[in-house]
Order: C-alpha cells, then sequence, then structure tokens
C-alpha cells in the first residue's frame, strides 16, 4: 500500500533532519551559540577537505522547532570530585 504525497507549502529542504540534530548537539555538547556552531562545523569541514557546507543559523532555528531532540539534564544527587594531577 502506497502512502499518498500531500502537496507542502514552500521550498523543498535543503538539509535533512539528522544534520539540524546533529547541529543541535553539537551546540548543546559545547555551549555555543547557533551561529559559532556553524563556524565550527564549517571549519571541521573545511580542515578535513570535505565540500559540505554547515546548515546555516536561521535554517537550524526554524527547524529546531519541528526536530525532536530530547537532551537528559544530570539529575541532582551526590556530588562529584575530578582530581587533576599535573606532578608529571
Amino acid at each position: 500500500m502506497s502512502q499518498q504525497h500531500l502537496p507542502s507549502r514552500g521550498r523543498p529542504q535543503r538539509y535533512s533532519d539528522l544534520a539540524i540534530t546533529t547541529v543541535l548537539v553539537i551546540k548543546r555538547v559545547f555551549r555555543l551559540t547557533l551561529r559559532a556552531a556553524q563556524g565550527f562545523i564549517d571549519s571541521i569541514f573545511s580542515l578535513m577537505n570535505v565540500p559540505l557546507r554547515c546548515p546555516d543559523y536561521s535554517c537550524v532555528s526554524r527547524r529546531a522547532k519541528s526536530v525532536n531532540v530530547s537532551f537528559k539534564t544530570p539529575t541532582r544527587g551526590e556530588i562529584a570530585h575530578l582530581v587533576i594531577d599535573s606532578t608529571g
């Protein structure tokens, strides 16, 4: 049984939901703004000599409303201690 494709308004989407989700995850992990995340991903692509472009920040901002991304916040509990030994 084939699904009927309903015509939608506007331009077809250039970037997949996975691309938008990836930008949102990088934004969250590195605590960046959308513009900074776009520049970060574009610089990674240029360092790797990959001819791809990151979705621009306005596209990510609009599409973030329709993409389902859930981030788990750390639960409040016992405080973890981090010890760094730099003596050599």
